[in-house]
């Protein structure tokens, strides 16, 4: 009896593992792509973030701050952005509207 509690116990382990380490796998919910306005870009120097508000209001933080710089506000751009699990918006790619879609 004793055996087979810890072989149900073990498999039990080993399912919560494998279901454990396919949710933190994929962090990415939604992934979208639009053509929209930047509406504002700001900064926090204390926790040196940096992100972007675009005219749906939603907020979308970058992670390089070159990106970020160059980016100007009242244009419009080719954004994909990723909703994460942890409720932010993470860019992964911007590109002017003018730049005819070519990468």
């Amino acid at each position: 009896m004793k055996k087979k509690t810890i072989i149900i116990l073990v498999l039990f382990l080993a399912a919560l593992f494998f279901v454990f380490s396919i949710y933190n796998k994929n962090s990415v919910l939604e992934s979208t792509t639009e053509n929209i306005q930047i509406i504002s870009k700001e900064q926090d120097i204390s926790s040196s973030e940096q992100w972007i508000v675009l005219s749906s209001d939603k907020k979308i933080y970058i992670n390089d701050i070159s990106i970020w710089a160059l980016i100007q506000v009242e244009q419009n751009y080719t954004i994909v952005y990723d909703l994460e699990r942890s409720g932010k918006y993470k860019l992964r790619s911007i590109v002017p509207e003018d730049y005819k879609g070519q990468f």
